[in-house]
């Protein structure tokens, strides 16, 4: 992330930053962005010049004095305030060229600002948060297999693609590490009473299928573009804490829906899987790659991500078509027709 901090970038807070200073804690506050960090005696108006900006040593050396630590220690405040997007380089975008590194921070801001509002008014999670509906959790569940079933061929088409080392390496990490994630989740269906061969050759929704194709269908753009459409699926929605976007849903699918602990305990170990491999990194680490972006490509990144968050919203309100009125039988349980001819 040192990349950021160079001389292709201003940093300063936002214009609607706040600051607060208690006893030796500074308090930084964006909407809902929010950090702490203790510091010696800072002046609010030292903490106010950010909002114009500074070269980026300056900006090192005033949180080593703010801090009263190292170098590194000021570099990794600085990272974690780019990373949960209270710092930022507005004019970035009329330079000729931006670090990915820097774009990669933009985008994990946008996606956490962004993906409340894709889930406002979802009727899906408005009706798992209401009365049991077993039919319905268990069809969230059986897409989001689908989903996961198709990542086994939607990245290949980026190794197709010049790369650095680097960015190879942890493609081949990602690729190594989801490899069998699929079966992983199908082998928890069978506590369910599906029939786990039948459902491994089931049709997904139709929206659904979109949005886990859309996945090759960026890859196949570049690497760049690879990368800004992992940030849904791999980045934690809210920044700070590392929690997971699904384990609160499958609490309440296990807690109000009585979904089965064992297809439960598969999904869990998935995403287990999946923190223990630092995914929620890899898009970062593909774009810090990237040293010099145009302003037309950082703009069809940003495209990307939303396109994706478009696309996810349609696989949600997909699952709520086809399973809301779905009573699964005791035993062979058949998935119900596609979505978009589900009356």
């Amino acid at each position: 992330m040192v990349a950021v901090i160079d001389s292709a970038v201003r940093p300063r807070f936002g214009p609607h930053v706040t600051f607060t200073v208690d006893g030796g804690t500074v308090r930084i506050q964006d909407g809902t962005y929010r950090a702490a960090l203790p510091a010696r005696d800072v002046p609010l108006t030292e903490l106010a010049r950010l909002a114009s900006g500074m070269a980026p040593q300056e900006l090192v050396d005033g949180f080593r004095g703010w801090l009263g630590r190292d170098e590194a220690a000021a570099l990794d405040v600085i990272e974690r305030l780019f990373s949960t997007g209270l710092l930022i380089d507005p004019e970035a975008g009329w330079l000729p060229s931006v670090p990915g590194a820097y774009v990669a921070c933009r985008l994990v801001d946008t996606f956490r600002r962004a993906f409340p509002r894709v889930l406002s008014g979802s009727p899906l999670l408005r009706d798992l948060a209401g009365t049991p509906h077993r039919g319905l959790a268990l069809g969230l569940l059986a897409e989001t297999y689908f989903v996961v079933r198709a990542a086994s061929w939607t990245a290949e088409p980026v190794f197709r693609h010049p790369m650095t080392t680097a960015q190879r390496e942890a493609l081949e990490d990602f690729r190594a590490s989801e490899s069998g994630h699929g079966e992983l989740l199908l082998s928890g269906f069978g506590a369910a009473g599906f029939d786990a061969g039948a459902l491994r050759h089931g049709r997904e929704a139709t929206e659904t299928m979109a949005y886990s194709h859309a996945y090759g269908a960026f890859a196949w753009q570049g690497v760049a573009e690879f990368a800004a459409a992992l940030v849904l699926p791999e980045v934690p929605a809210h920044g700070g804490d590392g929690a997971r976007p699904g384990t609160d849903v499958l609490d309440l699918l296990q807690d109000r829906h009585g979904v089965p602990g064992p297809l439960l305990d598969a999904f869990r170990a998935h995403e287990a899987e999946d923190v223990e491999a630092d995914h929620g990194g890899l898009p970062a680490a593909l774009l810090a790659q990237e040293r010099n972006l145009a302003p037309a490509r950082v703009e069809h990144l940003f495209a990307v991500l939303h396109q994706m968050l478009d696309l996810y919203r349609g696989h949600l309100d997909a699952v709520h078509r086809r399973y809301a009125r779905w009573e699964p039988a005791a035993a062979a349980v058949r998935l119900p027709d596609n979505a978009l001819r589900h009356n």
